[in-house]
């Protein structure tokens, strides 16, 4: 420790609000401009800052410490997993699980469960999602948090759509907006506050193209609507959840053979893909182009298919 200038003899409550704005920090650039903007000091902020649990402090301080860097780690794996680093993040979540526990914070470990489940959702393991979110629940569950759950739901409900099982991913949907709808009024943790209304109404619009995708194309219409809603009601702050919302439009519309409004939308998705540094936002761009492709006799979807490979790097 006293060869650590960095590290103070004994923490307090200061320290600890400091660190807590510092992740805040952290997660508005990984919202407003991709997991690329900040990856890099959210990596070091955490070697920097884990060194704190050494030092002396009071029962309720070390409490706090404990929350404030378990959800660092929980920040720093999602920008690891959003710039392609998945060992990495994977480490970051099993130190911010552990920190969790500790801390006995079951809110904090089911949205971390629930990352580490779209990390596998984003690869295509629907399977191991499911397991991973069914965690997750359990713990939303001992937090009495009806909007964790209601979270977790929306997302086995995507696992379930990408299977191809269309009644238990809709049971689930109708689930997650029933939970949603009982949330209380009141503050949020900084983790959670990113899944609200418009967030419901992306995640929705994405279970309902996985199923137009997998069962029937008729779904397209109501996903449409879903993520319209969704792309309108998102914040500034919100760029690459909107850049996710119009590729999945753009993707209905081509289901629909509306080639021209494809078109239209794809090349606002570019755009918004564009101020975001996100692997994965690439990765949901690259289906996109091989959906256009299927239509290349129409002028519009050929041209949005061009656009987007230029766009994209080759893999």
């Amino acid at each position: 420790m006293a060869g650590n200038p960095q590290v103070p003899a004994r923490v307090g409550v200061d320290d600890v609000v400091r660190l807590e704005a510092e992740v805040e920090r952290l997660r508005g650039l990984d919202y407003r401009q991709g997991g690329g903007a900040c990856r890099d000091s959210a990596i070091a902020c955490a070697a920097r800052h884990d060194p704190l649990l050494d030092a002396d402090a009071t029962d309720a301080v070390r409490a706090r410490l404990l929350v404030a860097l378990a959800d660092l780690h929980n920040v720093t794996g999602w920008t690891c997993f959003d710039t392609g680093l998945d060992d990495a993040a994977s480490r970051h979540w099993d130190r911010a699980l552990e920190l969790a526990a500790e801390a006995g914070h079951h809110d904090l470990v089911a949205n971390i469960r629930y990352r580490v489940g779209r990390m596998r959702l984003h690869r295509g393991r629907c399977r191991e999602a499911l397991e991973v979110f069914a965690h997750g629940l359990a713990a939303a569950r001992r937090a009495g948090s009806r909007r964790a759950v209601a979270m977790l739901h929306a997302n086995q409900a995507w696992a379930h759509a990408g299977l191809g099982q269309a009644d238990e991913a809709m049971r689930l949907l109708d689930l997650a907006h029933d939970e949603f709808a009982r949330t209380p009024r009141g503050p949020v943790p900084g983790w959670a506050r990113f899944f609200d209304e418009p967030d419901l109404c992306g995640l929705s619009g994405v279970v309902l193209t996985e199923l137009a995708r997998t069962v029937d194309r008729s779904h397209t219409s109501a996903a449409i609507d879903s993520l319209t809603a969704a792309v309108a009601g998102y914040s500034g702050g919100m760029a690459r959840s909107r850049a996710f919302s119009l590729v999945a439009l753009t993707a209905n519309h081509l289901m629909q053979h509306d080639f021209d409004h494809a078109a239209e939308v794809g090349d606002h998705a570019l755009a918004a893909a564009r101020e975001v540094r996100s692997t994965r936002v690439v990765d949901r761009l690259r289906p996109l182009c091989a959906l256009a492709d299927r239509h290349a006799t129409d002028p519009h979807a050929r041209a949005l298919s061009a656009r987007i490979a230029a766009f994209t790097p080759p893999v």
